[in-house]
């Protein structure tokens, strides 16, 4: 294992650790051949056109039934059939999932597979961009070590991404949790809090003039749309707005993240 996946590995380990029973771990040498088994199973039907839009943003805002919906709107729109690589893809390829859900039961099948699927991601993550393959990269922002691998990853690939997060305070984030409210506490506030601040000024010097589309909890039209260089004070704004009124249902503002990000009339 080279020295950046070594350090992912410790990263990912720290944040996310493994809580099922040491024989039940992965070993390094097995992530290697399970993330090709994604890989294959995964790149059908895909295009290559060295794209990748990244979807951020603290759980429970909207990620998956917001923005993603939007974003594959985006590629479809352009002809192209992108590879989703989120942490929940993952959970499926653990060697050892059957005995995990039988002792931890189905609801905590998410928790206690983290720190796998998170480690999972990068590596694959690696290989499909090594291949050019268009993805959406789920994934909330992280510290500027890990931001700046998954950057040179980018750069020695020649990829042209961009960056799509709803902004919300994780107070109101935590109503829309339901069963994964596990993933809510005030250190998981901070921590989101503290690393996407750090991530965005990282990205102010990194790549400053990436596009970086922003939306609130409640509107139907996203707040920015513009370099990441000049975004910071408007997600700190809105991620701190504590107060959430709206008339738009979540299909509403589905449907508006879609028109807007694919150009379609109103």
């Amino acid at each position: 294992m080279n020295k950046e996946f070594q350090t992912v590995v410790t990263y990912m380990k720290a944040h996310w650790p493994s809580q099922v029973k040491p024989e039940w771990q992965v070993s390094v040498e097995e992530y290697a051949e399970l993330s090709q088994k994604a890989v294959e199973l995964w790149t059908k039907n895909a295009t290559k056109n060295h794209e990748l839009v990244r979807i951020a943003g603290v759980s429970g805002s909207g990620k998956t039934t917001q923005l993603l919906p939007a974003v594959e709107a985006f590629f479809k729109s352009r002809g192209q059939q992108p590879i989703l690589v989120a942490a929940r893809c993952f959970v499926d390829f653990h060697p050892h999932l059957q005995e995990i859900e039988k002792t931890y039961g189905t609801e905590n099948l998410r928790k206690m597979t983290d720190e796998f699927a998170t480690i999972m991601l990068f590596i694959t993550f690696h290989e499909l961009a090594s291949r050019g393959y268009d993805m959406i990269l789920d994934v909330t922002m992280l510290d500027p070590q890990i931001e700046g691998i998954l950057v040179s990853f980018l750069r020695q690939f020649k990829y042209t991404s961009w960056l799509t997060m709803v902004a919300i305070a994780p107070e109101i984030s935590q109503k829309f949790l339901g069963k994964r409210n596990w993933r809510h506490s005030k250190e998981t506030e901070a921590e989101f809090i503290r690393a996407t601040d750090l991530a965005l000024d990282f990205y102010r010097s990194a790549i400053p003039d990436m596009r970086f589309v922003i939306w609130n909890a409640w509107g139907a039209k996203p707040v920015y749309d513009g370099p990441i260089k000049d975004s910071r004070e408007i997600w700190r704004k809105y991620s701190t707005t504590k107060t959430y009124r709206t008339k738009l249902t979540e299909d509403d503002l589905r449907e508006a993240k879609i028109r807007y990000l694919s150009k379609l009339p109103d």
